[in-house]
């Protein structure tokens, strides 16, 4: 039954270690001038999750570290159990939330694999019959007759994936195996996957890949603190988890220390992004033009000032650097305190947090008068994955290759030593 719900979660609650007394906790809430029964008291791994998944389905699983992705699946597994609410899982259950679960050091990965089909509740003569798809997917050769405690964490991912995906399991439940495998072998794995969700199992894949997600999940849920605060399909959920991480960047470089170099002949007494109808903003909408608004004070007048403006990603990496008299701005009559705004209008940043760096000089010394790094910050959140520097969709096109003219081809190379 394709429609089959083989996952269900409902009010699901998780606190680890023992739970506060509660006169500690009222006394801590009269400390604090609170009243009432308050959840946030409490160090809840996971909180009032409700979750179906249907049999077939994969789902992806996204969140910043300590969202609790691990411990959901922990759950799933049956390894942790939940403080209050319900979970039920239908079928066989293949966990593979860490590498060496389940797998004992001393023995060979021939003997783990023999160990993992008897703790599924396989009979000898099944496990014996999957051996070799098991051995030609891991593609270990000889390691495979060695202790695993001699193998690397790539092969520990191939050994465990193989059985995972080698033996009939209702629901299989990964958490970063894909992480730590060659690209060699991500792509044999992602391609397995896809068939077992085709012939009816269940995947529940937690990765920081999001490139992988993407392709590999048909649906996607965001955690935060661990509340799920966001699920649909898998790229609604992975926008969703890049505008948490953006917002969360912007205001990490709002609060960074800023470095400043000045001559007191100038002052940067502020700065602010603004929209075109003058609002602040810290936000802005990938492609949509903006400014950066700087409050800025000449201690006398020059002939030829120079500002540039530098805006960088959250990696430091410059993006945009613009010198207004390159751009053709060459005041001569400014001076005392005002206010200089640099518009963005074809704005190509992709998806992101960023800071801007800021300087005024005089272009006939070329004397700093004053430098601010970060002196404003904004996020950039579109509609698209964030890749890259820049955004914006490209032109494809493809045609005949007979449609190229003769005076189109690559000229002939010389051959070594022609004159």
């Amino acid at each position: 039954m394709p429609h089959e719900v083989v996952i269900m979660v409902e009010g699901l609650w998780k606190q680890y270690g023992f739970p506060t007394p509660r006169l500690v906790r009222d006394l801590s809430r009269v400390l604090r001038g609170r009243r009432g029964d308050d959840e946030r008291d409490e160090p809840w791994a996971l909180r009032e999750i409700h979750l179906e998944v249907k049999r077939g389905e994969t789902v992806g699983i996204v969140g910043r570290n300590g969202a609790g992705k691990s411990t959901l699946l922990k759950i799933l597994a049956g390894v942790s159990a939940p403080t209050r609410g319900r979970v039920e899982v239908k079928g066989r259950i293949f966990p593979m939330i860490e590498l060496n679960a389940g797998l004992h050091m001393e023995l060979t990965g021939r003997e783990n694999i023999r160990l993992l089909g008897v703790i599924m509740g396989f009979s000898r003569k099944e496990i014996e019959a999957k051996m070799p798809d098991i051995e030609e997917f891991t593609e270990l050769g000889d390691w495979l007759d060695r202790p695993v405690r001699t193998y690397s964490t790539g092969m520990l991912a191939r050994l465990g994936f193989g059985v995972a995906v080698n033996v009939e399991s209702d629901v299989i439940l990964i958490d970063e195996t894909f992480a730590v495998g060659d690209l060699k072998f991500s792509n044999k794995s992602l391609a397995r996957i896809k068939e077992m969700r085709e012939s009816g199992a269940t995947v529940l894949l937690v990765s920081h890949s999001l490139d992988t997600l993407q392709f590999v999940a048909q649906r996607g849920i965001l955690l935060e603190t661990g509340r799920m605060v966001a699920q649909g399909s898998a790229l609604e959920a992975i926008n969703a988890y890049e505008r948490l991480v953006f917002r969360s960047e912007r205001e990490r470089l709002q609060h960074k220390v800023r470095s400043r170099i000045s001559s007191g002949e100038a002052l940067i007494h502020g700065a602010r992004i603004v929209d075109l109808a003058g609002n602040t903003v810290t936000e802005i909408h990938a492609g949509d033009p903006f400014g950066v608004e700087v409050d800025l004070e000449l201690n006398r007048k020059l002939e030829r000032p120079l500002f540039s403006l530098g805006i960088l990603n959250a990696a430091g990496i410059l993006c945009k650097w613009n010198i207004s008299e390159e751009d053709g701005y060459n005041p001569n009559d400014l001076a005392n305190r005002f206010l200089l705004t640099a518009w963005i209008r074809n704005n190509s940043l992709a998806s992101g947090a960023y800071e801007v760096h800021f300087a005024v000089r005089d272009a006939s010394s070329f004397e700093t008068l004053e430098r601010l790094a970060g002196v404003a910050s904004f996020a950039v959140l579109g509609d698209r994955r964030s890749r890259g520097v820049i955004g914006g969709p490209c032109v494809w096109e493809a045609r005949p290759r007979d449609s190229i003219r003769d005076d189109h081809e690559p000229s002939a190379r010389s051959s070594p030593g022609s004159a």
